[in-house]
Order: C-alpha cells, then sequence, then structure tokens
C-alpha cells in the first residue's frame, strides 16, 4: 500500500511541478526602461463592469525593501503597473462571491477573502482577490485578520510538506509551480507566487518574504539559483499564473452564462497577454515563455463581443413561434445557449442532448433538418456546453450540437453513405439531400424502400431494419445483445414494431425481406456482417415471431460455424451473446429445441475468450437461466460450473471471473453451489490494509500496484478496524465484496471490517443466495 500511495504523491507532485526548468547560462541582462520613467498604462478592464482600485497606477514607495530580492521588487512593480489590480490602500474583509464550482453546474457563492473597493452600500461592490484580479462580491462580510490568514496558509504548507516528507523523507518539499484555475488561486489554501506579489505590492515585506522563500524552496526554482533571482524569470512566473486565473474566470464565466464578466475577463485578456509577454520580452525571456504569454482570448472574445451587440435572451426561447419553420430557425438560433455538457465528440453525449433547447429541436423533428444542415455547415458560434477530452476541456460550437441533434434526427432520413474523412460540410450536404429527397415520402415506406434496395447495402440495410422493427421507445443508438434479451424477456412479451403497418405488405414482406438480407450477411462472412446478420435474424423474431421459426433454425447453423471458424478472436467475442439471444429468439418463436443446441454449443466456449464486460457473460449465460429445469440446461450448467477442475470453475476461485457474481446468473444448475462454497473458503489469497489516512486498499498475493482495489473507510462506522491495520484477505473475502456489490443495500459488506464483523455479512450473503435469487423471466 505504501508504494501505491507514494507513487499517487508522486504522480501529483509531478503534475503540479509542470514541465521542468532547464539551467541556462548567465546572461547578461538586457537594458530595461525605469517603469518609473513612462507612465502607468490605461486600465485594462476600463470599458467594462470591473473598476479600477483606488491606488491603481501609483507609483510604489522608493526606496530599498529590507530583505526582500530586488529583482522580485522590480518584477512585481512592473507586473501591477501593467494592469494587476492593486490592492494597495483597501480594508481586507471576509467576502463571497460566484464561482464555477463543478464543471457540468451552475454558478456557486462561495465565502473568500478580499480587499474592498469603496463604494456605496446600495451599489454593487468590487473586491480584489489574492490571484490579483477585481470581482464582483455577493456580499461584504467583517473586516478579516490578514496576519491571521498568512500564518493559516504557512501552517498548512508546513502539513502538506510534512506529509510529502513522511514518503519521500530525501526530497524537498514540491510547491505547486504550474498556473493554478481559478476555483483555487483566489483564496489562501496553498502558498502561490501571486500571494507573495500581493504582499510585496501591499508593503508587508516580512510576510511576502516568508511566502517567497517558502514558494521557492525545493524543486526547480531552488536548484537553479538564475530562477530564483533573476527579474525575467520572477516576471515571467508572476505573468504565467496570473493570465492563467484571468483566461480561467473568463471561461467559465460564459460557461455559466455571466456574459459581462466574461466580457471583461476576456477584453483585459486581450490587452494584458501582449503587454506582459512584450515586457516578459524586454526583460529577455525565451521565445517559448514569451508566446506563452503572448497567447490570445481567441474566438470566445468575438463570441462574446457578439452577444454584446446583439442582446439575445438565454435559454430556451418563450413564447416560441407557431409556424414549424419559424418555431426550428427560432431554436436553431438559440443553440448558443445551449448549456448540458458533453463527454467527449466521440463518446456518451446523452446528456448535452437533455438540454431543453436541444429537446425542442428534436421535438420539431423534420421541420428542424435543414436549418440544423445550415447551422452545421457554417454556425461557428460558441455554446455554452463543455467537452472533456484527453488534452482538457473545452466549448461546444453550434456546429458541434447542430451536428449532434442531426445524427439523432437521422434516424429518420436513410442517408446517403458518408465520404471518407467527412468533413462538417458535406455531412450538412447529405442531410440537405435527404431532406429534399424524402420530404414527400412517409417514414415507413422510405425505410421499407431502403430495406428492399439491393444497392443500399449492409449498412442502409441494417438501419432500415432497426427503424421499421424497433419499438416507438427504441433507443436512438444501435442495440447491443444485451439490449436484445431485453425486449425477449420482457414481463409484458416483445414490444409492437414501430412501423406495424407495413405487417400487410407482400411480395416482398417485411418477413421476406429481413430472412434474405440475415442470409446475404452471413454469406460477407467478415466481423461486421456475421454481428449485423446475427442482429437481423432477432430483428425478424421481434417482427414475426411465427414465421421467423423456420429462417431463424436455419440461419443458426451458418453463423455458428462461421463463429467457431473465424480466426479472429475478437470477431468471435462480438459474435458469441449475439448467437445466444438468438437462441433465445428462437424459443420465443415456438422452437424449444434450440435450448438443446445451445447447451452443446456453450458448454464448448473457453472462458478466457470471454472478454469481462459489463453484461457480456449476463448475456451469454442467459438461457441457461432462463430454462433451468431442461435437461440438457442442467447437464450443460453442472458440467461447466460443479467440478472443482472446470475451467469455469478454477478461473472463479483464482478470482478471474468475477462476473459470475451476477445474482442474475444464480439459477443456473450448479451455479449457487459454486458461490456458496466459495463463501466457506477461509483460505488466505492476499492481505487488506487500512492507512492512517481512512483508506483501505485490498488484493491478492502476487497482484500488481495497480490490480489492487481500494476505498475510503467511514469514521462511523463501529465495525471498521482501527487505522494502520493489516489483515488477511481471504477467499470468501474476495467473493462477498464482489457479490454485495452487484446486490446493493439487500446485504452489505466492507473490506475494512473486522473478521467478525465480515463473517457476519458473508452469512447473510450465504442466505440471500439461498433465498433470494430468482431467475430471469423465461419468454
Amino acid at each position: 500500500m505504501m508504494r501505491r500511495r507514494a507513487f499517487r504523491l508522486a504522480l501529483l507532485a509531478l503534475a503540479a511541478c509542470g514541465p521542468a526548468s532547464v539551467p541556462s547560462p548567465r546572461l547578461t541582462e538586457p537594458p530595461r526602461e525605469a517603469p518609473e520613467d513612462a507612465p502607468p498604462p490605461p486600465w485594462p478592464f476600463a470599458d467594462t463592469i470591473l473598476p479600477a482600485p483606488p491606488a491603481q497606477g501609483k507609483p510604489t514607495k522608493p526606496g530599498p525593501r529590507l530583505g526582500l530580492p530586488e529583482d522580485l521588487v522590480r518584477a512585481v512593480e512592473t507586473l501591477f503597473r501593467s494592469g494587476v489590480a492593486d490592492p494597495r490602500g483597501l480594508p481586507y474583509h471576509e467576502v463571497s462571491i460566484t464561482l464555477t464550482t463543478q464543471p457540468e453546474g451552475p454558478g456557486e457563492v462561495v465565502a473568500t477573502k478580499g480587499f474592498v473597493l469603496p463604494g456605496p452600500e446600495h451599489e454593487p461592490r468590487f473586491g480584489v482577490l489574492w490571484n490579483g484580479l477585481v470581482y464582483p462580491l455577493v456580499s461584504v462580510g467583517p473586516a478579516a485578520d490578514l496576519y491571521a490568514d498568512i500564518e493559516a496558509l504557512r501552517a498548512n504548507d508546513k502539513r502538506i510538506c510534512d506529509q510529502q516528507a513522511a514518503h519521500f523523507p530525501d526530497m524537498p518539499c514540491i510547491r505547486t509551480r504550474a498556473p493554478r484555475p481559478e476555483l483555487p488561486s483566489h483564496r489562501l489554501e496553498e502558498i502561490l507566487p501571486m500571494h507573495a506579489a500581493i504582499l510585496v505590492q501591499l508593503g508587508q515585506d516580512t510576510l511576502a518574504r516568508s511566502v517567497w522563500e517558502s514558494w521557492i524552496k525545493g524543486g526547480d526554482l531552488d536548484a537553479v539559483p538564475e530562477i530564483a533571482g533573476r527579474e525575467r524569470d520572477i516576471f515571467a512566473r508572476l505573468a504565467e499564473h496570473f493570465l492563467h486565473g484571468l483566461r480561467d474566470r473568463g471561461f467559465w464565466a460564459h460557461v455559466r452564462g455571466d456574459d459581462a464578466l466574461a466580457l471583461a475577463s476576456l477584453r483585459g485578456l486581450g490587452r494584458l497577454s501582449p503587454a506582459l509577454s512584450a515586457r516578459a520580452a524586454v526583460l529577455g525571456a525565451s521565445e517559448q515563455t514569451v508566446n506563452t504569454l503572448a497567447e490570445p482570448p481567441g474566438p470566445l472574445l468575438v463570441d462574446q463581443e457578439k452577444r454584446a451587440a446583439r442582446k439575445a435572451p438565454k435559454g430556451l426561447p418563450s413564447p416560441l413561434p407557431t409556424d414549424p419553420a419559424a418555431r426550428a430557425a427560432a431554436l436553431v438560433a438559440a443553440l448558443g445557449e445551449v448549456h448540458e455538457p458533453a463527454f467527449g465528440r466521440s463518446g456518451a453525449q446523452a446528456q448535452v442532448l437533455e438540454d431543453p433547447i436541444l429537446q425542442a429541436l428534436l421535438a420539431e423533428g423534420e421541420a428542424a433538418v435543414l436549418p440544423l444542415a445550415e447551422a452545421l455547415a457554417n454556425d461557428e458560434r460558441s455554446t455554452r456546453s463543455i467537452w472533456y477530452e484527453a488534452h482538457g476541456i473545452e466549448l461546444l460550437t453550434v456546429r458541434d450540437v447542430a451536428e449532434l441533434a442531426l445524427d439523432t434526427l437521422a434516424v429518420d432520413f436513410p442517408l446517403a453513405p458518408a465520404p471518407p474523412n467527412e468533413t462538417k460540410t458535406q455531412k450538412a450536404a447529405r442531410f440537405k439531400q435527404a431532406a429534399e429527397t424524402y420530404k414527400s415520402i412517409p417514414a415507413d415506406e422510405r425505410w421499407f424502400r431502403d430495406l428492399a434496395d439491393e444497392t443500399a447495402g449492409p449498412a442502409r440495410w441494417v438501419q432500415a431494419a432497426m427503424r421499421i422493427v424497433g419499438p416507438t421507445d427504441a433507443p436512438r443508438q444501435r442495440p447491443d445483445a444485451s439490449d436484445f434479451l431485453a425486449l425477449f424477456v420482457r414481463v409484458d412479451g416483445p414490444p409492437k414494431p414501430r412501423f406495424a403497418g407495413l405487417v400487410s405488405r407482400k411480395n416482398p414482406s417485411v418477413t421476406e425481406l429481413l430472412a434474405q438480407r440475415m442470409k446475404q450477411l452471413t454469406a460477407m462472412k467478415s466481423p461486421a456482417h456475421l454481428r449485423t446478420s446475427c442482429e437481423m435474424g432477432l430483428l425478424l423474431a421481434l417482427w414475426d415471431p411465427k414465421g421467423a421459426a423456420r429462417p431463424l433454425r436455419e440461419g443458426t447453423a451458418p453463423l455458428r460455424k462461421a463463429w467457431k471458424d473465424h480466426e479472429d478472436p475478437s470477431a468471435a467475442e462480438e459474435l458469441a451473446p449475439c448467437l445466444a439471444v438468438l437462441f433465445v429468439a428462437r424459443g420465443a418463436s415456438g422452437d424449444e429445441r434450440s435450448f438443446d443446441e445451445y447447451a452443446s454449443w456453450i458448454r464448448a466456449i473457453d472462458p478466457a475468450t470471454v472478454p469481462p464486460k459489463a453484461g457480456t457473460l449476463r448475456t451469454l449465460l442467459a438461457p441457461l437461466a432462463l430454462r433451468p429445469t431442461r435437461p440438457s440446461i442442467v447437464a450443460a450448467g453442472r458440467a461447466m460450473f460443479a467440478p472443482k477442475t472446470s475451467p469455469w470453475a478454477v478461473r472463479f476461485r483464482r478470482g478471474e471471473r468475477d462476473d459470475l457474481l451476477d445474482p442474475a446468473l444464480l439459477p443456473i444448475p450448479g451455479m449457487r453451489e459454486l458461490v456458496l462454497a466459495a463463501l466457506e473458503d477461509r483460505s488466505a489469497v492476499g492481505t487488506i490494509e487500512l492507512d492512517a489516512y481512512g483508506e483501505v486498499e485490498w488484493g491478492r498475493d502476487g497482484a500488481g500496484e495497480f490490480d489492487r482495489e481500494h476505498e475510503q473507510v467511514d469514521p462511523r462506522d463501529p465495525g471498521a478496524a482501527p487505522s494502520s491495520t493489516k489483515m488477511p484477505l481471504r477467499a470468501c473475502d474476495h467473493v462477498a465484496e464482489g457479490l454485495a456489490r452487484r446486490i446493493g443495500s439487500a446485504a452489505p459488506f466492507r473490506m475494512y471490517w473486522i473478521e467478525p464483523r465480515r463473517d457476519d455479512a458473508i452469512a447473510a450473503l450465504r442466505a440471500f443466495v439461498v433465498t433470494k435469487s430468482e431467475p430471469p423471466r423465461a419468454p
């Protein structure tokens, strides 16, 4: 456990340090203009809601600053003359501001400390916070104690360093070198360079020296004296931290809809970035540093300027026009107000589609396609929706959300095939073409034509079949095998098809077309086509259970042979769950012998070839649980799970098939006995360790650092073992934890409990296995 915790701390420390500084030879300082020789620049936020502090631009008191590095003093003077908010002469108070505390949430009022600008009580108040930025204040509280706050900051820094020293006794304490986001930068929680800069500007030399010396100790600043004592590097560090906080504030103010603060921040950034970058260049900073400081606000400032000019309403427009075309156009015009987040452009986007504006557009259906296609082609506005990728958090554009909406509406449009590396403009053109082509053709007829079209190809065949057969509440994304299984075991039976009116269609019928496509796709033999062939059979069983019996029986054998003969193991893994559901579908069509075929097939599957994906094993073994008393199923279940030497039982006892603990699988013959025996096994297989920081970690002997599991210990739990305790991990503990995690509160189990408490929980789990498990409903 100590190695794992040490490794995590090391990662955090490296992430905090940012890129390592490379020692460079001492260079002669370039000639500098004395800051006091030129008048201060205008307040960079002059045309915004943010007022200038009274001391802004006024010279500092001349003379030496005892105990402070001269280069630090000069760097701070230059920074504040350039536009960092000057707190001199302002009272220090408890205040509250609005911040984005959760990336997906609205702004929240948070308490902090700041230097309050003068102003009438009945008008908005403003204050300078510890990141050097002026903020609108929600409230002003009582006076705060600057000295006490700095002492608390230093005490917290010491506590953090002591924790690091406990794990890395030979390493110096490493402070945060990288700029911090807005949320932690405005308050005194960890020592940051802007804290020292503000104390220098206030004339609090003793406090400034203590904070600065703490921050430069350890890591690159301590190891490279040039960085610790050279004005150019001190200035560059301070400017980088300040500009990062300003940029971050503008971004999150935009996300939460605070356009006045976003515009002020981005305008100020557009003026301060070139000014601070130019000053860094004069001081001799590297080209990389100069370019980093010069980074402009980008498209978000342009977007904010346009919002300020047109004063559009926020949120869902109300009232909406009664004409469908005008209503869709109004909703597309409002896409800049979409605020629900997305999680990767190619990942799970369901949440952003829940935004009220997008929901209203999707409800418009075909009327929204053309205006959305136009937005996809040309609308570069930003939304308020964030999306996550490996490199960070960014904003979705209107083009992005228009594309998501069109992809969702595409379920009603047989689109032409996409070209390789399709651009958004090309995609918009495909949607426009489809909207014009099918505007006078009913939806059911569109899809029937595609299913009957020999030239349409596999992708459009399966799309058409999904839309014809799929129920009205079917998911818009392509279902997997577990989705199909859920349809066949529904309590009220399989749902009615969406376009049931096509049942009377003859020569060819939908049944004939689905059977024909299933056969054609199997003959294509590629992994994707084999899976699609299987899915076509499942759709046939949903569409026409009686008429599906013979085509499914004839189509199963070629699919089984293709599964057995395929050289690509991943292809067989993808096909196996669908084949299992195909046997269930045949049973739903009245062919009970399909379960006998399944029993002989499933016994031959090596558990090593079954991927540990969520739901895969449940789907693959579902027929065993659906017919637990059928003789062939009983024989198969007992052959697979009863013998101690069977591959399934061996892997389960080694902890390699924890997915067998799914309660839905307990009715399988032999499964209940396998689990009950495992819950009786008290042999030690690993260790359980509770640390001194409220975390428990466990793993089997020989497990790697990242194969061990952990969770927080509830300090209120009377059954918890004492901290810094090491206990044996028993086989029954491992099984009990996995089973309890899957059944929830019915029989809880915590690995950090003392052994008698764990034994009581294991007894309750045994009772659950014996009495509470129920098989899925048979079709």
